[in-house]
Order: C-alpha cells, then sequence, then structure tokens
C-alpha cells in the first residue's frame, strides 16, 4: 500500500467499523489451509447449537498452550495457527495503517459454513459495554480475518451495518445476547436477527483477502445456498493501549475515555444495558 492507500484504510476502520486489505494471504498457505480445515471438519461434528455460526473450532498457537490442557475436536493446538498469525504481510499490513501495540489472544477459530447452512444472525463481539472503553473512537479489539473461498450472498457472505459500532441501531435494542442460549434457539428466520436492514451491505470478499474489523460492529452474514463449504479464520487482537490514543489519533478524544482509570475492573459482557450511553 502506498502511504494514501494506508491512511485510507485507517480511516475507513475507524469511520465504518471495518476495512479490507486486498491479497494479503500467500496462495501457497491458502492452499494449504483449505486442505488442512477440510482434514478438521473430517472429524469434528459440529454441535446443533452453532449450527447459524456453523462451528465454533478453536486452534491454539502451540507457544500459548499450556502443556497438560486436555485437548478435544473442537480446542487444540496446532503450529498452522503460528503460521497464519505471523505471516509478514499481514503485520506489514496492520503497521502500515497504524494498528499499534497489537497483541493477538493466539487462537484461530474455525467458522465454516457447510454447503446450504443458515445464515449467521446479527451480533457484535465486544464484551466491554460496562467499561469507557467502549467508548474509543478509535478500535481497541478487532478480528482480522480470512474466506479460504471467495464468498458471495450466493454463498454466505459477510453483511455489516457500518458505523454501528460507534451509533446506535434498531437491533441494539432487539438482539438477544451474541451468542448465547438465547438467540441461538431461535427457529424461525424472520426474526430480525436475520432481517435485512437499508443500513446494511454485503461484504463479498476474495480468497485470501485480509477484512479487519471493529469487535463493536454489527454484522451477520448471509446463508450458503450452494453445495460447497465456505470457510473463515478468524483470530482476536487487542490493539492500543487505552486509555492512551494511537499516536495518529488527531480527533476529540471523549471525557469518559480521557478520565478513565486504566486499573479499574469492569464486567465482561456481550450484553449491551446501560453501557448504551457510549453509542451515539
Amino acid at each position: 500500500m502506498t502511504d494514501i492507500e494506508a491512511a485510507s484504510k485507517t480511516q475507513e476502520l475507524v469511520e465504518s467499523g471495518f476495512t479490507i486489505i486486498p491479497g494479503v494471504m500467500d496462495p501457497n498457505l491458502l492452499i494449504k489451509l483449505r486442505s488442512w480445515s477440510d482434514d478438521v471438519f473430517e472429524r469434528v461434528t459440529v454441535p446443533h447449537k452453532v449450527r447459524y455460526q456453523g462451528s465454533d473450532i478453536f486452534v491454539k498457537s502451540p507457544r500459548s498452550w499450556n502443556k497438560g490442557t486436555p485437548t478435544d475436536r473442537n480446542r487444540f493446538p496446532d503450529p498452522i495457527a503460528e503460521e497464519i498469525l505471523d505471516q509478514p504481510a499481514q503485520l506489514d499490513a496492520c503497521s502500515q495503517i497504524g494498528l499499534e501495540q497489537l497483541s493477538s489472544d493466539e487462537t484461530i477459530i474455525i467458522l465454516s459454513k457447510p454447503g446450504y447452512g443458515p445464515p449467521l444472525y446479527w451480533h457484535q463481539d465486544f464484551m466491554k459495554w460496562q467499561s469507557p472503553e467502549a467508548a474509543t473512537p478509535w478500535p481497541i479489539r478487532i478480528f482480522l480475518s480470512y474466506y479460504l473461498t471467495d464468498t458471495t450472498r450466493e454463498n454466505g457472505c459477510l453483511r455489516v451495518i457500518p458505523g454501528s459500532h460507534r451509533k446506535r441501531h434498531e437491533l441494539h435494542d432487539i438482539l438477544p445476547k451474541a451468542h448465547g442460549p438465547e438467540i441461538q434457539a431461535i427457529e424461525d428466520l424472520t426474526h430480525p436477527a436475520f432481517g435485512d436492514f437499508p443500513e446494511a451491505i454485503d461484504v463479498p470478499l476474495n480468497a485470501g483477502d485480509l477484512i479487519i474489523a471493529d469487535a463493536r460492529i454489527l454484522h451477520a452474514a448471509w446463508p450458503n445456498q450452494t453445495a460447497e463449504r465456505r470457510t473463515l479464520l478468524l483470530a482476536w487482537h487487542d490493539v492500543f493501549d487505552f486509555p492512551n490514543p494511537p499516536s495518529w489519533w488527531d480527533g476529540e478524544i471523549p471525557e469518559v475515555v480521557r478520565n478513565a482509570n486504566p486499573s479499574s475492573e469492569y464486567e465482561r459482557a456481550h450484553e449491551f444495558r446501560t453501557p448504551m450511553q457510549y453509542l451515539t
């Protein structure tokens, strides 16, 4: 990326809540991951409760895996996680767009929608709505993701509501807890959690494109209307040293952020409740 292109990506992430950097993943790694993920699904049975997500498999980097921790089919270490997390092109792209103090959870989550799989409900993944961290105009928790095949509406591409990471949307008053029993138990696909909204946009991607998104953004996915599996690999990262702004930040800093005590502890939960005050 040129400096101008990188600055545009940074601005898009801040304002819209997501940005895309094309062609980051090396094609050879992409081929390797397709074969590897297919092998995983040869031995994993996806529980019914995560049918809307498609799967929920956690692959830890060996360097972060506690020896003696029991493994199972849905949680295990694998060196391939480090290959994904440590991609030089990915690290360079994140550096170019100013993602400072980037810290990975050291986990790759496989979210794979099988052929003819159902849609993914609208949700957001932020866990700190009780904290002033929810009020930062820059991201503090992000995911880095890759699809292993090209995505379109037909095979279940991503959907987002741009700006919903900082602005209140009607879904905020409707949605059950993200990934909780209530939303997983919904059987009626006409429920608003699966609805279409005029502000929503499709985000079709090419295999190997890197999508970076703020944990607070409302996102979902269309159903897979093809016979082929559509696999997503996602890794969570913290970014920036709260309450300090990015070195490049020249905008306003909310008072609640300026006055925040970084040592304070807050309940972690997906629910919004009173922290709706942090969404304008």
